[in-house]
């Protein structure tokens, strides 16, 4: 009887590391296109119940093989950049070592998770794993490699209702509440924990998720009568007209469609442009695309569009604001780069040992916070990869800004998900900032979220569009866009708390131990 127990038991144990590898699969279908988003809330069931029964060697393992997947599924847009645009080895080599340095950080999850899983008391550790996965995560967005696509949170979007606890805990108390409902469900299934302690954490879980949904009624509405009218131009500029600088084509269509709408209705009060339509050299000055400038033009709205500038021999990809009679030129210069792509330490190395026609790594980041004047509403823009960040994005409405836009030219990713993931993320930067944001696309997707991340509208891919559409400037104040990322901090100290302290008695115990024995041999 006892060689049959212990066979089952080891015909389990051979089964948890496919189970990890089951979770990276059916969390794919959370992403685009089929957009499954509840799934997220069950696809880890299987991964935490395997590290449960892991030790911490093959757990970093299953975090790995977890990872895999999931990670080469939402980040396979890429090879419609790297494979075209460095050659076909370089490219793989490097959509590899992406994969594997990203799988990294999982692995070290699986790893500390089985840790805290046989050390740790078991209702601490349903919400210790949950406070690990956003330290994962917030360590994944650290620094100039920081990267945030595919993220567990972001598969929520599409729930206004849910996303509202953003505005609280900011995005990251979205994989939070996921994580914790997920492990709560796997360790009751391993008999982790009792009745009692389940009953328990699913009431502190709630207490969470009730806290998130109701604290954003304390701040008031800041409701506003006022619409203003915009339009937004995606024209589709092909990624080879803009690889091979050909701007005096793009703008000249560009300025065509806009006075298209203008003519359709002359009501518009703003036209907004993507990212890097024109080149402007500011080495003598900033100044605005000459054709704006043009006598002849009959361009007389104020235009919000993307430039590459050059200043002091810095290239920068850069916001510009151009008002009719206005002098003065506001401008913001991005800040957080495209690592490797925008900025890379060794730039001038990195090109000169592979001789590509792609210069990499040559922008400069900007570091001012700039507002916009529209008819005293103050309004912002960030470019493109800046929209992944929420502490970012927030020190715009932070400064006071009532509506942010996003400039960018998605169409080195063709039609893949890529472009999806993109446009999505900015429901949740509008939860968190409570304010409007709208995705300015040179090739899609433009759309719009309201300040609770409703949608408003969106374009198809690769098509050519004008919207016109009146803006909404309601807005609410958010306790992320006052505090910022103070939620993986609480999370670390919760760990450091739960995990550390309880241990510091027998630490002492054993330095008490120590000390006494060194005293008793120099005695000796």
């Amino acid at each position: 009887m006892s060689k049959l127990i212990n066979y089952r038991g080891n015909r389990w144990k051979n089964h948890l590391l496919p189970a990890a590898l089951l979770s990276g699969i059916l969390l794919i279908a959370a992403f685009p296109p089929l957009e499954l988003g509840f799934i997220a809330w069950l696809a880890l069931i299987p991964f935490f119940v395997s590290l449960a029964g892991l030790k911490p060697g093959k757990a970093f393992i299953a975090g790995i093989i977890f990872a895999v997947p999931v990670l080469l599924y939402t980040n396979l847009y890429l090879v419609n950049v790297l494979i075209p645009y460095l050659d076909t080895a370089l490219g793989s080599a490097a959509m590899i070592a992406l994969i594997l340095y990203l799988s990294l950080f999982y692995g070290l999850f699986g790893l500390l998770s089985s840790m805290i899983t046989r050390h740790g008391k078991p209702l601490f550790a349903v919400f210790a794993i949950p406070a690990l996965w956003v330290i994962t995560e917030y360590t994944r967005s650290m620094g100039f490699m920081g990267y945030t696509v595919g993220y567990l949170g972001y598969t929520q979007w599409q729930y206004p209702a849910l996303l509202s606890v953003a505005s609280v805990y900011g995005y990251w108390g979205l994989p939070f509440m996921m994580i914790s409902f997920q492990l709560i469900m796997a360790f009751y299934y391993r008999k982790k924990t009792q009745l009692r302690e389940t009953l328990y954490a699913v009431l502190l879980l709630l207490l969470f998720i009730g806290t998130g949904l109701l604290l954003p009624s304390v701040h008031s509405t800041e409701r506003s009568d006022h619409l203003i009218k915009v339009a937004l131009i995606q024209n589709n500029s092909t990624a080879e007209e803009v690889f091979t600088n050909n701007k005096e084509v793009i703008a000249a269509r560009y300025l065509q469609q806009t006075n298209e709408a203008l003519m359709e209705d002359p009501d518009i009060e703003l036209v907004v442009w993507p990212e890097t339509i024109v080149d402007l050299d500011f080495r003598n000055g900033p100044v605005h695309y000459a054709q704006l400038l043009n006598p002849g033009s009959v361009f007389d709205r104020p235009l919000l569009y993307g430039a590459r500038t050059i200043r002091n021999d810095q290239l920068n990809n850069s916001i510009l604001f151009y008002k009719p009679g206005q002098n003065n030129i506001p401008l913001y210069h991005k800040q957080r780069l495209v690592p490797f792509v925008e900025f890379f330490p060794a730039e001038q190395l990195l090109n000169n040992l592979l001789n590509l026609n792609l210069l990499l790594g040559r922008y400069t980041a900007g570091d001012q916070v700039t507002l916009f004047s529209l008819d005293q509403h103050l309004l912002a823009g960030i470019i493109c990869f800046e929209s992944y960040f929420g502490d970012h994005a927030r020190l715009f409405a932070q400064a006071g800004a009532e509506h942010l836009f996003v400039l960018t030219n998605d169409n080195w990713f063709g039609s893949s998900i890529g472009l999806d993931q993109h446009a999505q993320v900015a429901a949740i930067r509008a939860v968190e900032t409570g304010i409007g944001v709208t995705q300015a696309a040179n090739s899609g997707i433009t759309i719009s979220f309201d300040y609770l991340g409703r949608e408003l509208f969106r374009t198809g891919k690769q098509t050519k569009d004008t919207v016109i559409f009146s803006l909404p400037l309601t807005q609410r104040q958010t306790y992320y866009r006052q505090y910022g990322d103070y939620f993986p901090a609480l999370c670390l100290i919760f760990l450091i708390g739960g995990g550390v302290l309880p241990l510091a008695p027998k630490m002492f115990r054993f330095l008490s131990i120590l000390f006494r024995f060194k005293a008793n041999a120099g005695n000796l």
